[in-house]
């Protein structure tokens, strides 16, 4: 269906020597993409030629209503121009967040998580000799490639004691289980397949991965913990053992879980909660917690006591649930933006936006000494009169962005500032306060600039420019001239008087109550006395609001089969606010009665706003000619 409200119409964009024409209003001229790109946005039904040509009068009229603003200096009105600077500011926000690599990481995190991956590794740590570390990895690398057992390798090569004793194996990993460039490398393996030496935060890793399955289901669980010290002896931890074991027959006699794991958990996460843990997947916990807890089947199911490193546990299944990973839902969307924003992803997609913002302002570092910008910046920080190195230093330039050259001077006012605002404190080190200026620079050049850059926000500022001016135009020239010009109404009713009649109608009492509450009330006292109608409104503390008038009957909350006079209708319930409306009708009437001049002055204004828009138009048409070219128009697409 087409959207034809005027309002929303005009998406414009700048002509270029390359556009094709499409048609002309006086020496004005809008292309082909122009409006290609407009008709694609508001025709949401079928495209045929009727459409398209249907589209093009309504973009005409637009584009001759804009003009008549610019005519009349509209574009200069300071509140169109605050409104314009407001909704700018707001939407260049908008659009520094929708560079892509954000919406990538969510989308890669949100795939990942969809498998689960066995994983071991072979860790060899830095050390004091970072470059020693680098030939061992190396030279496990190499009896990898000659076909040494990976295990076995682990065992006799890593350097940490867990890794030796556990032959490297980490167990099930996910999303959000490594850090983010190791997990790069772990999930660009396939089943068999071992890494290239990968660095970490403290050492050197090759991976393997053995396993890859499914990872779509979510847990609901809770859970007893009985955790004792990693120094507990021997005979401590037997006796949690024996209170696991009791706690368990309890379990199995019917006793409460929640109770128990209230009175008895050690996890201060849950204790408090009956020991209902958050959602999770396999790779959220250790791998021996995610084992059993996985293998139990229906809902109410109990675990038998188990040991991982943190104690003893008893879990008990409330329920699976499928993973959540359709982003096309707003609220996982959302879900999944805050887990990327949380992890250490986001620096990762920080450091691509402000390198793109950089690409696309054009930045470029300049040649100059650093140790005599900070010797230069040390003495304006000194002297009294640093408005002399402004002036000295305007033509040095450190970078250039697209069209503009960043100065010296531009540095120092920065410093300056940064002075400013620490007062007594010491400043950051130059070099990162030069990291921040480069930064907040080149961000703001961005932003003053993104009309150029960015053609969908050179597109939205202009459709919301134009949007302002019409509106204003259309307020001034027609809707308030319509309403205030009560001669005018007037000579416009009489002749026409004869099509001004009432379709079906009733007079009729209706209320419009807050809620259904108000509307029983009100309703079981209209029973009683409908003449006192205005009371009950006005009883209800604004709960309710009440007109009397003639309506026709598809303005009543009613079934029309059962409209007569004295008939009190049942309650029509608004979904959305849980509002009620019903009506008490007084009187029906003929079909097709006169409406006088007062009764048909709201049909009457907007025909005559109509008119006027008409006759307006036909005036702007002869100021601006408008030719259409005709084969240009064929090639608009269907």
């Amino acid at each position: 269906m087409m959207r034809i409200l005027i309002t929303v119409i005009g998406l414009a964009a700048s002509f270029t020597v390359n556009s094709q024409v499409l048609f002309r209003y006086g020496s004005n001229v809008v292309t082909k993409d122009e409006f290609s790109r407009a008709y694609s946005k508001n025709n949401t039904g079928p495209s045929t030629e009727s459409t398209v040509r249907e589209y093009l009068d309504l973009y005409i009229k637009f584009k001759l209503k804009v003009q008549a603003a610019k005519d009349q200096k509209m574009d200069t009105l300071a509140s169109i121009k605050n409104d314009v600077a407001g909704f700018r500011a707001q939407m260049a926000e908008q659009y520094m967040q929708k560079l892509p690599y954000r919406r990538e990481m969510i989308e890669q995190a949100a795939e990942r998580s969809k498998k689960r991956l066995e994983v071991s590794h072979i860790f060899i740590e830095y050390g004091a000799d970072s470059s020693l570390a680098k030939a061992a990895i190396d030279k496990a690398a190499g009896q990898l490639q000659q076909g040494a057992d990976f295990a076995i390798t682990a065992r006799t090569v890593s350097t940490d004691p867990y890794v030796k004793a556990t032959d490297g194996y980490i167990g099930y990993v996910s999303v959000f289980s490594l850090p983010y460039d190791l997990e790069n490398v772990v999930y660009a393996l396939k089943v068999g397949g071992f890494s290239k030496p990968a660095p970490g935060k403290n050492g050197w890793h090759i991976f393997k991965v053995t396993d890859i399955q499914s990872n779509n289901t979510l847990i609901k669980a809770a859970q007893i913990l009985l955790a004792y010290a990693p120094d507990a002896s021997q005979e401590e931890r037997s006796l949690v053992k024996q209170k696991a074991d009791s706690l368990y027959e309890l379990l199995l006699k019917g006793a409460d879980f929640g109770a128990l794991a209230s009175r008895n958990s050690n996890d201060k996460f849950t204790y408090q909660s009956e020991g209902v843990l958050p959602l999770f997947n396999y790779t959220y916990f250790d791998p021996a917690f995610a084992q059993t807890a996985f293998s139990l089947k229906k809902e109410g199911e109990l675990s038998k006591p188990f040991l991982t490193s943190a104690g003893w546990h008893i879990i008990k299944l409330i329920g699976k649930e499928a993973s959540q990973t359709d982003l096309k839902d707003v609220e996982i969307l959302e879900q999944w933006t805050q887990k990327v924003n949380q992890s250490e992803r986001i620096k990762v997609v920080t450091a691509k936006e402000k390198e793109a913002i950089k690409n696309a302002s054009g930045y470029k570092v300049l040649a100059y000494d650093q140790s005599s910008l900070w010797a230069l910046t040390d003495s304006m920080l000194a002297a009294k009169d640093y408005v002399v190195f402004y002036k000295t230093n305007k033509k040095n330039n450190l970078f250039q962005l697209t069209n503009q050259m960043v100065t010296v001077t531009d540095w120092l006012k920065f410093i300056k500032d940064k002075k400013a605002e620490a007062g007594n404190n010491a400043l950051n080190g130059y070099n990162e306060l030069m990291e921040a200026f480069t930064e907040s620079t080149v961000t703001q050049y961005y932003k003053d600039h993104l009309e150029k850059i960015n053609p969908d926000f050179r597109y939205q500022m202009q459709e919301f420019f134009e949007g302002s001016m019409l509106f204003e135009v259309m307020e001034r020239n027609i809707w308030s001239v319509a309403t205030t010009d009560s001669a005018g109404l007037k000579n416009f009713y009489l002749p026409s008087a004869g099509q001004y009649t009432w379709k079906k109608s009733a007079s009729a009492i209706i209320f419009n109550c807050a809620d259904t509450a108000t509307a029983n009330i009100i309703y079981n006292k209209m029973k009683q006395d409908p003449t006192q109608w205005k009371m009950y409104s006005e009883a209800s503390n604004g709960y309710s609001l009440a007109d009397s008038s003639r309506f026709e009957l598809n303005q009543l909350p009613i079934d029309e089969k059962s409209i007569e006079k004295g008939v009190l209708s049942s309650s029509v319930i608004n979904v959305n606010d849980g509002s009620a409306s019903f009506c008490y009708i007084t009187l029906i009437h003929p079909e097709n009665e006169q409406r006088n001049f007062e009764e048909a002055k709201g049909l009457v204004i907007n025909d005559y706003q109509l008119f006027l828009e008409e006759k307006w138009l036909k005036e702007q048409k002869k100021k601006y000619p408008i030719k259409i070219d005709e084969n240009v128009l064929k090639t608009v697409k269907k």
